[in-house]
This record gives structure tokens, sequence and C-alpha cells, in this order.
């Protein structure tokens, strides 16, 4: 409440309660504050004394009439007069001194009330009031000029008091896109830039450096002295509720801009000019500025991203030719690397950690090689600032120490506690001494932990950018032999009699853990073999080994030049533009994707083109025009083609077969080709005796023994036809013929089966 009142009218109300007090009266009254406007030196009391009224006579007048009390109150009251009094001043100050309460408000607002203890006093010394009302009400002095506070000041932000009070970061290498800045202020016509770049690339920050710039005077004489004010447009629009009022509101910001020409106006994310306000027919904000901006009485920097520019901005003409461009690029690796360590110490003093030169070359590599939707140096700034949060979080010996100790001194003192309420003073004396000598060592501790400044390491930088990123980077730093080994065995125990195209594929699982692999391409495998070799389960099997995301495509369904949309959308103008639900997005979620293309043959070539341009820039712009980065995705493909007959079996004919089906530049791009071969006999009577084992297990887990002769396996090979299907026939003969006979020997209740043969039941 008392901030709108002025220091002289503060002061008046302190003595009201002081003349309270000496007259030991229980209430701060109309009278009390009579008192101190007359007892105060102001131009008032001064003009009162023509009317014969004077603090003395006044303070006399109040003993003969209400009395000096018996006993002073410590605290006090105001009366509900009074009360209406200063809220009669403070509405009556909005009206004509901007806010302000001054003397004159109170004694005009005493006046105006008509009645109260002051004025009775008053007409009891035959003091005639109207005269006084007359005479001072209506004579309010007014403040204008520099001390009325503008509406852009009010909704806007002055970023010159933010580059005062050290509240901007540096910026660093923007001097020639500055230098631009200033030189279409300084223009006559037309002086209203627009910076123009994708977001993240630091358009706000140059215009915070302008500002900077300004207030240590670093720039030409024409721009001296001026303050650039940010101005939102939501805050513009709120509150105005009525049709017009936004109009009303946007008009006085511009006259007011015209008459202050020392004010710069900023607009981040300008293109919200287009359409603000303008609901119901009403004129829109960017309708409202062009008036204003062709009459060249004012400065407008705005910043939008290229996509809104173009969008909202490029379209409207008019609006367009009022600004004059300026291109704002993505920084160089190496600028955003000066840019790091120029911030680093504003970082490091915030967090209390210690960044060093090669920690900030690694969030810089790694925010360019991982994330790929955000621009630099937007992305290298907030990893830095997640790292030191991450490690300054960290607990540390001495904090743990301290924790520690806390607790303990927490117990001793509710242990203390309970022996003083039972009156044993010896053991609250000794528990006294335990918490004096922990009290003691938390200080100590505490002295160290303000000190106490973590080391950013590289770990912790490969951890946050895994976490941002969705990409196990830590993972690709560690590679264990022993785990590659166990791995090697698992696959053979699962795919058996392809222990060569096994081999190749380790190769490349080492080269993933190692990091090796190109950063800019996706790697890519195509696995040719006879069907039911085992290909997809092999690919199967090790996606889910290195990645938790992986997408199987069924290329069968992609046999249709229009599936095209299935991948990356539809295009503009057709059903389900909007809906987001293309396969292709998930890789936008997870960058580190195993994708499975079973049987490539079969897809339209239009498809197989998609994938070449994949296979060739490791990236794919989607129906929205927006880039999928594909250089962290596994590409593995399958195929049969060459080996539809045993007959053929020369590598040679399979690769011709190949070529014929894909271009050339398609299987240029793919870095490795692994061939699968056909299953020997050994090879399916060793698959058949792991799908047996895998049976009867299932089966114990029931309590049910199963004993198969070992004819059997000889019958099931016969039956599988494998020279053609390979092993896939194997657990359809299995379900189909043996499964039937162990669960009609359940139902008659043996729990002992033992099957000697399979060919009755064929």
């Amino acid at each position: 409440m008392y901030n709108s009142f002025t220091e002289e009218a503060k002061k008046i109300l302190m003595s009201a309660k002081e003349e309270m007090k000496k007259l030991k009266h229980p209430y701060v009254g109309s009278e009390h504050l009579m008192m101190a406007i007359l007892k105060d030196d102001n131009e008032i009391s001064s003009r009162l004394k023509e009317f014969d009224l004077t603090y003395e006579t006044f303070r006399k007048e109040i003993i003969n009439i209400v009395g000096i009390g018996k006993k002073e109150v410590e605290y006090f009251l105001y009366t509900p007069l009074l009360k209406r009094v200063l809220e009669n001043a403070i509405y009556d100050s909005k009206e004509n001194n901007n806010g302000n309460v001054t003397i004159s408000h109170l004694f005009s607002s005493l006046l105006e009330e008509g009645e109260g203890v002051a004025i009775r006093i008053l007409i009891g010394m035959n003091i005639d009031v109207n005269d006084l009302y007359h005479e001072f009400s209506y004579k309010i002095p007014v403040k204008k000029g520099k001390n009325k506070k503008l509406i852009v000041e009010e909704l806007g932000i002055d970023l010159n008091k933010k580059a005062l009070n050290e509240e901007i970061d540096p910026v660093v290498g923007r001097d020639k896109e500055i230098k631009r800045i200033i030189e279409i202020l300084c223009r006559r016509k037309k002086n209203n830039p627009i910076l123009i770049g994708d977001a993240g690339v630091g358009k706000t920050a140059i215009v915070e450096e302008l500002s900077r710039l300004i207030t240590i005077g670093e720039v030409p004489n024409a721009l001296k002295n001026k303050r650039i004010i940010s101005l939102d447009m939501s805050s513009t629009v709120a509150g105005t509720k009525y049709r017009g009022e936004f109009e009303e509101r946007l008009n006085k910001i511009l006259k007011e801009l015209e008459e202050n020409d020392d004010i710069i106006l900023f607009i981040d994310e300008i293109h919200t000019l287009v359409g603000a306000g303008g609901a119901e027919g009403a004129i829109d904000a960017s309708n409202i500025f062009k008036p204003a901006l062709a009459r060249n009485k004012m400065r407008l920097i705005g910043a939008t991203t290229t996509s809104e520019y173009k969008k909202f901005i490029i379209d409207d003409k008019a609006l367009d030719r009022r600004f004059q461009r300026v291109d704002i690029k993505e920084p160089t690796l190496e600028v955003t690397k000066d840019i790091l360590m120029k911030l680093a110490d504003t970082y490091s003093k915030f967090h209390k950690t210690i960044i060093n030169e090669e920690i900030i070359n690694l969030i810089v590599e790694l925010s360019d090689k991982y994330i790929k939707t955000r621009k630099q140096p937007d992305k290298a700034i907030d990893i830095l600032d997640e790292v030191c949060a991450h490690v300054a979080l960290k607990e540390n010996k001495n904090e743990k120490k301290y924790n520690s100790l806390n607790n303990e001194l927490k117990e001793i003192l509710k242990i203390k506690k309970d022996c003083l309420l039972k009156k044993d003073y010896k053991k609250a004396s000794s528990y006294k001494q335990k918490e004096n000598v922990i009290a003691s060592k938390l200080n100590k501790l505490e002295l160290n932990l303000k000190s106490d400044n973590n080391i950013i390491t590289k770990e912790d930088v490969i951890k946050v950018v895994s976490e941002k990123s969705n990409v196990p980077i830590n993972e690709f730093s560690s590679y264990d032999p022993k785990q590659t080994d166990k791995f090697e065995l698992e696959l053979k125990k699962e795919i058996i009699g392809e222990d060569k195209a096994i081999s190749e594929l380790i190769k490349l699982y080492k080269r993933i853990k190692l990091g090796l692999i190109d950063e800019n391409n996706c790697y890519s495998i195509l696995f040719t073999g006879p069907s039911g070799v085992g290909k997809t389960k092999l690919a199967k099997i090790f996606s889910n080994k290195i990645s938790n995301n992986l997408l199987k495509l069924d290329m069968s369904e992609y046999s249709e030049p229009h599936s095209v949309s299935k991948l990356i959308g539809s295009p503009a103008g057709y059903v389900g533009y909007d809906d987001n639900k293309n396969v292709f997005e998930t890789i936008k979620d997870s960058p580190f994707s195993v994708i499975i293309l079973d049987e490539i043959d079969k897809a339209h070539n239009s498809i197989i083109d998609l994938f070449y341009q994949i296979l060739d820039d490791g990236k794919l712009k989607d129906s929205k025009g927006e880039y999928i980065y594909f250089n962290n995705c596994i590409i593995i493909m399958t195929t049969n083609l060459g080996f539809n007959s045993k007959g053929i079996g020369f590598k040679n004919v399979k690769n011709t077969e190949l070529n014929e089906n894909f271009d050339v530049a398609f299987m240029n791009r793919i870095d490795n080709i692994i061939n699968f071969n056909y299953l020997s006999n050994n090879d399916m009577l060793k698959i058949i005796d792991n799908k047996l084992k895998d049976l009867k297990h299932k089966y114990k887990l029931k309590n049910i023994e199963i004993k198969i002769n070992t004819n059997i396996k000889q019958e099931i090979l016969e039956l599988s036809n494998y020279n053609e299907y390979g092993a896939r026939k194997i657990d359809k003969i299995i379900e189909t013929v043996i499964e039937p006979i162990i669960i009609n020997d359940i139902l008659i209740g043996n729990k002992n089966i033992n099957i000697k043969s399979i060919k009755v039941n064929v």
C-alpha cells in the first residue's frame, strides 16, 4: 500500500503515529494526521498560517476537547475514517500524479471527507472548512516529463539495465553482424533491422550485446545514450478485454516511441505481430506498426527464425519492405569454442565447478556429433550448463561426512531434550559436550564445502550428452573383450552353421563399441543367403544386443510407389500430413537405432532410392522438409536373391543377380555384404536337437518327463525339406506332429511320455 507514497507523505504518516503516542491516544485518527501536516515544514503548513492555523494552536485545541490518555499504547490502529482518507488519496493520485501520493493528496482527501475529529476541531476554531477546500483542493502539483513512466517501459524489459547489472552473457564472433545492425539503425530511412536465423544461433544474444556496447559507449555518436527496450507481444495483448483496447494501447506505445527518440524497440519473435490482437475483424499489430515504421520516427529491431519469416512476414510485402534483413548464420566450431571459453568462467562461478579447455573442446565436439536437430552455440551452451549442474549436485566425501554428522547432531539434540524433560541434568550435560564437538566439526566441514570446487571430467560430459541425445556414448567408450567373446559364443549357439557370417558381424560389433564408425553416415549390412538359414533371426539378436530401439520393416509392405508416405509422411494437402505418425518419426526420438529391412528385394524402386539417399548422406528430409538423421543408425538388409535354387551356388552368379535387381550405385553404398551358407545335414541335426531340448525343458517345468528316441531327429529332417525351406519347417513339425502326441498322453494322465516314432502321425 505505502509503496505509492512519496517520501514526504510517508514521513507525515510516521509523524502522525508519533503524535498519537505523545497524546497517549489508542488510535491514529484524522486529527493526528492534521497535526503531522502542520508540524512539518511544507508549503501547506506555511499557507495555513494565513488562516491562523498552526501546530501549537491545533494541538492545544485537541488537548482541550479530546484530552490526553493515561497509558501509552505500543501498537497503533487507524480509524475507519483515516483509512478512507488514505484510500481516497491513493485513488486521486492515480488520476493526476501517476499513482504517487503527496502531502497535498493527503490534505485534500482529509478536507473532501468533510467529517471527523480534525474537521470538527477546525470548525470549533472558527475556521471556514469550505474556504480551505476551495483553496487547497484541485491545486495538487502534477509531475511531468522524465519522471513519468512510459507504457513501453512498464510492459517491456530495459536491456541497458540488464547490461549495467551484468546480467548479459558475453558474445563472441558476431562483430560483422553487430556492425551491420548499427549501420541500419544509423540510416535516415528504413532503419529497422530484422535478424533472421535458425533457433539457437544467437539472435537475441546479438541484440543484448548491442545494448551492452551502448552502455559502455562503444557505438557511434548516433546511438550513444540510446536505450533498447525488449517488448513481448503477449504482455502487450494481456489485459485488453474489450475491442479497441489493444489498438489504443499500441497507439500509445508508438506515440511514446516517436516522442522519445532515445528508445530503440526490440521485438523478439517479431512474426507474432502478424495477427496479434486481430480477432473479430480488428486491425492486427502488424498493420498498426506499418504507418509508424513508414514515418521513420522510431527504430525497431526484430528477430525471428527463417521458417517463421517465410511463413508470416515475407508474404506481407508492405511489412517486409520496412525492414532490412540481417542473416545470422550458425557459428563455426572454432567460434563456438571461443564462445564457451568466454562463458566458462561465468558458469564455473555460478555452479562452483572447474572447467578446463579440454572439456570445452569435448562439449563442442560431442554436441556437434550427436545433437543434430539443434544449432550451435545454443546446444553447446546447454550441455555446458547441464554438465556443471550435474557435477555440482554430486555428493563428494566431505558432503557425505557433513550429512552424516548433521543427522548425528539431530539425534543428540533429541536425546538431550528428553534428558532435560526428565530432569537428568548430568546425562544432558554429557550430550551437550558431544553436541559441541560435532558442531565444531560441522563448522569446519561447512567452510571446506563452501571453498570446494568440483572438477568436470570427460565421463561427466559423456553421460550428459548420452542422456540428451539418447545415444549410448558411454557404452562406445568402454570395450570389454570378454563380453564380446561371450556374445559371439551366444550367437553361434543360436545360429547354427553360419560361423563365418557371425565372425563378420562381430567385427562390426567391435567397431561400434570402440566408436570407429563414420559419424556422418549410417552403417549398412546386407545379409544374403537361402531362405530359412537364420538371416532375420541373427539381425534381431544382434539388434537387441546393441540398441534398445529396433525398427523392423517387412519390405513386401512397401512394394507400391505410394508407400513412401508410410516412411516420411504424406505430402502437403493429403490426409495425415500433420499426424507425425510416419515410421521414421521414431528415429528423431531414438537416433541410435537398428533398422531391419527384411527382404529388401521386394521393395519398390522408389523405396530403394529413398534408402540410397540415407546410405549416401546419413540424413533424409521428411514430407515437412525437416531432416531426419540416420548417422547413428545401423541398417541391416536381408535378401535371398541368387539362392532360389541350390543349383545356383557360385558366388559370381549370386552377385550378378543382386546387381540385376539393384543399381550398382546402391550396392556400392552398402558397407558390408555377408553371405550365409546352405544348411548341411549336420547343421540341421544340431538345430533339431536344440529345438527338442527346448521342448523337453518346456514340459519339464510342468513336471512332465519326455523321452524322444534318436531316430526321431532323422524323421524330422526328412519331413523338413531343408534343401528348399532351410530350418523354417522344424518348428511347424514339432508343433503339428510331436506336441499332439504329448498332449494326448497328458490328457489320459501320463506324466512320463516316451516318443519312439512320428511317422505314424504324419
